[in-house]
C-alpha cells in the first residue's frame, strides 16, 4: 500500500509505494490531498502491471527519452565526447555540424528524424551550402568532403542514441556519404626535394609570420616533413615529447589527447633530425610548448612559399634563365592542376617521400598512423612526372620489325635467325653457345668451301642453328610458323 505524508504543515505531500517486491520509491505530490491520493493510486497501479509484466519498462523507457528535446540528448552526448578524451576543437566542431542539420531539417524531438530530409538536406548542403551567419554574405556550395564531415557527425550522434538505449533503430544508417573523389574542392599536392630544402631554408633566414619567427618555422616545417605530424600535433609537443638520450634511437611522443585516433603515438627520428631537435630544445623548460601554431597555417606557409619562390628567380645567372623560372610553377602555392599547397600538404609530401624511396605499404601506413592502406596509398602518396619518366626510362627497348623480317618469320626460312639476332647463331668463325653455355657448332662462312667441309656442311650448320633455336623458343616471337616435326628435326638435315 500506498502511504502519503508531509514534511511541512504547509508543504506538498508526498508518496510512497512499492515498485517491486523489497524496493520502494518516494516521489513528490501536490499540496491538495485528494489529489496526491489519486497520483499515489495511479502509480501503484502501474508499479503492479509493471510487475506482472504488462507494461513493458524498456517501451516505457523509450518513451520517456522521446519526449526529451534533441539539445538536451547534445548536451549528454557532448558529456561523452569530453570524458573519452576528446579535444574542445573536436567537441565545438562536431556539434556544430550537428547542429548545422538540425537546423537546416527542422529537428526538435526523436520522432522528427528523417533519413529522406536528411538526404533532401545533403543535396541542398552541396548545391547551396551553409546559410550564411551574416547577411552581407552569399551562400556558398560545399564540397562532398564538406558535406560528409557534417553528415558523419549526424550519422555518430543517432548511431550513440540506438546504442545508449534512447532510440529504438538508428534513422541514419541508411544515408550514404558522397563520393568525395569525384567533388574534391581542394587538391593537395607533395612538394618535390629541391622545393622542400628552398622552403625551409627561406623560413630560417625571414622575418616574423604571423607571430612565429623564422628560426622556429623551419623547425616546424622540418618536423612535419621529417614525422608526418599533423598541425595540432605539433602544437602539442613539449621537451619532454622526445627521448634524445640515444640519437641512434631517438623518439617523438604524441599524448592521446591530441592524436587523433585517440591514442598514444610515438614516432622514430631520424639521426639528423634528433641532433637538430637537441640544439632547438637547449635550455627549454620541460613542459614548455615548442611552436606558438598559428590559427592559419595555411596563409603562413604560403607567406614562405613565396619568399623562396623569389629567392629562387633571384638566384637565376641570367636574364633568360630568370624569365623561363617565372613560367614554372616551383614553389608555387599552387600548380597547373589547381592542386595547393598548405601545411597538411607537408604531411602529403612525408608519405610520397617515403613511397619514392621504396618503402614497403605496410610501413609506410604505421609511420603514417592510418586505419587503412588505402588511405595511404591513394590519398597520400602522389606522383611527380619525375617519377613517372624515371620508371619509363626502366622499361626494355621495343625493336621495330622490318617487313623482310615478317616475310622470314611467315616462311620460316633459315634467314630469319641471323636477321633477328637469333642468340644461337653465332658471328661466323665463333662458337655457338645455348643459353645454358655449352657449345653447339663451329660455322665458318668466309673462305673457300673446301675449307670448311663444302657447301653441305654450310648449310647443315645453318639448319641445325635454326632448328635448335626454334625448339628452344617455341611460342616466342622467334619460333616458324611450320611445326613438322620432320621437317624441324637436325637429322634430316643431314
Amino acid at each position: 500500500m500506498a502511504s502519503i505524508w508531509r514534511r511541512r504543515k504547509d508543504g506538498p505531500y508526498y508518496i510512497t509505494y512499492t515498485i517491486r517486491p523489497g524496493t520502494r520509491k518516494t516521489v513528490c505530490g501536490c499540496k491538495d490531498k485528494k489529489a496526491t491520493e489519486a497520483l499515489a493510486r495511479k502509480l501503484e497501479g502501474e508499479a503492479m502491471l509493471r510487475a506482472k509484466g504488462v507494461i513493458d519498462s524498456a517501451a516505457e523507457k523509450l518513451a520517456h527519452w522521446d519526449a526529451v528535446p534533441l539539445d538536451r540528448h547534445l548536451v549528454d552526448f557532448e558529456r561523452m565526447m569530453r570524458g573519452k578524451g576528446g579535444t574542445a576543437e573536436h567537441v565545438g566542431r562536431t556539434l556544430a555540424y550537428i547542429r548545422d542539420f538540425l537546423s537546416l531539417c527542422g529537428f526538435k524531438k526523436q520522432a522528427d528524424l528523417d533519413a529522406a530530409k536528411v538526404a533532401a538536406c545533403v543535396t541542398d548542403l552541396k548545391r547551396d551550402g551553409l546559410p550564411p551567419r551574416e547577411k552581407a554574405r552569399k551562400r556558398r556550395p560545399l564540397s562532398a568532403r564538406a558535406v560528409n564531415a557534417r553528415l558523419t557527425a549526424l550519422k555518430a550522434f543517432t548511431r550513440w542514441l540506438f546504442r545508449t538505449g534512447r532510440m529504438r533503430t538508428d534513422p541514419m544508417m541508411q544515408v550514404a556519404k558522397l563520393n568525395s573523389r569525384i567533388d574534391r574542392k581542394r587538391v593537395r599536392r607533395a612538394l618535390a626535394d629541391d622545393e622542400v630544402s628552398w622552403l625551409i631554408r627561406t623560413a630560417e633566414k625571414g622575418p616574423v609570420v604571423r607571430g612565429m619567427a623564422g628560426r622556429d618555422r623551419a623547425m616546424l616545417y622540418r618536423l612535419a616533413l621529417e614525422t608526418g605530424l599533423r598541425a595540432s600535433e605539433l602544437a602539442s609537443l613539449t621537451p619532454a615529447s622526445f627521448s634524445l638520450a640515444d640519437p641512434v634511437e631517438a623518439t617523438v611522443k604524441v599524448a592521446a589527447a591530441y592524436s587523433k585516433h585517440r591514442r598514444d603515438d610515438i614516432l622514430p627520428l631520424r639521426r639528423d633530425v634528433a641532433e637538430a631537435v637537441a640544439v632547438f630544445i637547449e635550455g627549454m623548460p620541460a613542459d614548455d610548448r615548442l611552436f606558438a601554431v598559428p590559427d592559419k597555417t595555411a596563409e603562413m606557409i604560403q607567406t614562405d612559399l613565396a619568399a623562396a619562390r623569389d629567392a629562387w628567380i633571384e638566384e637565376a645567372d641570367t636574364d633568360k634563365e630568370r624569365e623561363a623560372r617565372t613560367k614554372t610553377t616551383f614553389l608555387s602555392d599552387k600548380d597547373g592542376s589547381d592542386r595547393v599547397v598548405d601545411f597538411h600538404a607537408l604531411r602529403h609530401t612525408f608519405i610520397t617521400r617515403l613511397a619514392r624511396s621504396g618503402v614497403a605499404p605496410a610501413v609506410a601506413k604505421s609511420l603514417a598512423r592510418h586505419s587503412t592502406i588505402t588511405l595511404t596509398m591513394d590519398h597520400y602518396t602522389h606522383t611527380l612526372i619525375g617519377d613517372e619518366r624515371a620508371a619509363l626510362d626502366r622499361l626494355p627497348g621495343i625493336t621495330p620489325v622490318t617487313p623482310e623480317a615478317e616475310v622470314a618469320r611467315a616462311t620460316g626460312t633459315g634467314d630469319f635467325c641471323a636477321a633477328q639476332g637469333d642468340p644461337g647463331r653465332a658471328a661466323p668463325g665463333a662458337a655457338r653457345r645455348d643459353p645454358n653455355g655449352s657449345q653447339l657448332a663451329i660455322t665458318r662462312h668466309d673462305g673457300p668451301a673446301g675449307k670448311t667441309g663444302g657447301k653441305r656442311a654450310q648449310t647443315r650448320a645453318k639448319t641445325t642453328t635454326c632448328a635448335r633455336s626454334s625448339r628452344r623458343v617455341i611460342g616466342g616471337p622467334r619460333w616458324i610458323r611450320t611445326t613438322d616435326q620432320g621437317i624441324m628435326s637436325p637429322l634430316l638435315c643431314r
